[in-house]
């Protein structure tokens, strides 16, 4: 069961970061439904659908279904200009902040709690860059980390298995500030970083750090 204060802020929850804002989940459900219908179909009658399986079947599926020219792709360096749900459907890429608002935003739609994380700089240094993935509620009750397929190319077999993603390992994390991005301001301890808007602080967050080192230490 998700706790109600998690409900509201990560699945109700109407935005990311300070992306466009637009009315994405009518939709993500009428495009994706179908997804998760025959996820449905397919399990014995006994058995439920866990967070789990809905999360890989939208992240492995959900790509080529928007009429895009071709599966909406990983393109780097495009936040900015193209991070909201709307600008990724039409330009067909996104880089890995917009491709992890759209799969957020997909988990919401279902009823998944999910929240975009990421770092602004690797080790500490700028110039090692930057990255952004998500983190989901799990059916444990726990956050884990995911990442977008077009961006990993990962199949997502074990969505517990935090070493199957390439920025979780001790060279990564070590020096590394991690945030979330949150909604609601009343219990944000920081701001998130923004990569794209560096003086912006407007966005609340909440540092991740000791987590991630914690997760990552031992892959």
């Amino acid at each position: 069961h998700v706790p109600k204060d998690v409900y509201f802020e990560y699945v109700a929850g109407y935005a990311s970061v300070n992306e466009a804002r637009n009315n994405w989940r009518p939709l993500l459900h009428d495009t994706l439904q179908d997804i998760i219908q025959a996820l449905i179909n397919d399990l014995p009658l006994e058995e439920n659908v866990t967070v789990e399986q809905v999360a890989t079947e939208l992240n492995q599926n959900m790509w080529d279904k928007f009429n895009t020219k071709k599966p909406i792709y990983f393109h780097s360096g495009q936040t900015p200009l193209i991070y909201d749900p709307m600008s990724i459907l039409a330009f067909g890429y996104a880089s890995c902040t917009g491709l992890s608002i759209f799969l957020i935003d997909a988990l919401r739609t279902f009823g998944i709690p999910a929240r975009l994380a990421g770092t602004p700089a690797w080790n500490g240094k700028e110039e090692n860059g930057n990255h952004s993935w998500i983190e989901f509620f799990g059916s444990d009750s726990k956050w884990h980390i995911m990442e977008s397929k077009p961006a990993s190319n990962g199949k997502d077999e074990d969505l517990f298995d935090p070493c199957q993603w390439w920025f979780c390992n001790e060279g990564r994390v070590e020096g590394t500030q991690f945030y979330v991005a949150r909604l609601d301001r009343s219990h944000a301890s920081v701001s998130f970083p923004l990569a794209w808007d560096p003086h912006n602080d407007s966005v609340s967050g909440m540092d991740r750090s000791q987590f991630m080192e914690d997760l990552c230490s031992q892959c």
